[in-house]
């Protein structure tokens, strides 16, 4: 199955495999598994338009190819509208005279996915000077975008200093991501290049600015390799990396290829957590914890779907984490 999604990742597609990727479609047992598959490793888009580049379509079973190709349709039409809703968010930084860069998803669909809506995405990432990042966010709220209740009112506190962006605002369904740094320590100069150096595309119609191809390689391999210890480890963010660097010697892990998703469980999410509180500032570390561990009672209804006296039933669970630090 690994062979099979690396090849269904390819863009633009290698004519020349296709006839190992006949032969792999024909071995190809459960369908339904499939379709599940290469969704939940985010290539589903990619898996439709490849099959069908190739005049494969006859070696999948109706029902499976409908799914796949509804898949793609999905994503041409999301990732179009994500274009129009960030088209807002330009119009008010550019008019309060605030530089973003896009990373990630919005970058790469624009630049080596063709704009095909091959590039699956869910919202929008941009990075901001992080002496201008909290005026952005806070003009973003005054524009109609939402915050979702924060988790402590101590980490409102220290925003800008732990992880990697502020909180995600949201707007009818559009959510936007605020990065203040692409690394865990980086000087100022790196960043006075970043942002002397983006590179200027057009996206609807509009001008946009993505990072330098070197430090795009770079983070792009920082942020798959973070998710991959978090548990989380798609084709997806993989075929990023090999997109831009073909010669890239990162090895896609074989435990993920069947379940992409394992952030579940325990040894994930302590290995996570651990990585999360080393890379807040050490004299922001115990406001952090302490907000993480006794988090808002509101946060906790909602985190966990329950009432009020749920919630409090549920707060010495949450010190098992002190275990997982010591």
């Amino acid at each position: 199955m690994k062979d099979l999604l690396l090849l269904l990742a390819r863009y633009p597609y290698d004519s020349s495999s296709r006839d190992t990727l006949t032969r792999l479609l024909s071995e190809v047992n459960d369908w339904e598994v499939f379709v599940k598959l290469v969704n939940d490793h985010g290539i589903i888009a990619l898996a439709a338009y490849n099959i069908k580049e190739v005049r494969l379509e006859s070696l999948v079973p109706a029902k499976a190819m409908t799914m796949l190709e509804n898949g793609l349709m999905q994503s041409m039409v999301r990732n179009a509208w994500l274009a129009e809703r960030w088209k807002e968010v330009n119009e008010i930084l550019c008019n309060a005279g605030i530089k973003h860069i896009l990373l990630k998803g919005m970058a790469l669909e624009h630049t080596i996915y063709g704009a095909r809506g091959l590039r699956q995405m869910t919202d929008n990432d941009l990075l901001i000077r992080s002496e201008e990042a909290m005026d952005a966010w806070q003009l973003l709220q005054k524009s109609g975008f939402e915050l979702m209740p924060p988790k402590s009112s101590l980490h409102l506190k220290i925003l800008t200093r732990y992880g990697q962006h502020l909180p995600a605002l949201f707007k009818d369904g559009y959510a936007v991501e605020i990065h203040t740094k692409l690394f865990d320590n980086t000087d100022d100069k790196l960043y006075d290049r970043i942002f002397s150096d983006s590179v200027e595309i057009i996206i609807a119609n509009e001008k946009a600015h993505i990072l330098p191809a070197d430090i795009h390689l770079k983070y792009l391999i920082r942020h798959h390799t973070r998710h991959e210890l978090a548990g989380e480890c798609q084709m997806r963010t993989y075929n990023d990396i090999k997109m831009l660097d073909p010669d890239n010697t990162l090895v896609f892990p074989d435990e993920f290829v069947s379940e992409p998703s394992k952030s579940h469980k325990q040894q994930y999410r302590r290995t996570h957590y651990r990585a999360t509180v080393h890379s807040v500032p050490l004299k922001h570390r115990l406001m952090f914890i302490a907000g993480d561990v006794f988090p808002s009672v509101r946060w906790m209804r909602r985190r966990y779907g329950c009432g009020t006296f749920g919630a409090l039933l549920r707060y010495p669970k949450r010190m098992g984490k002190l275990v997982w630090l010591v």
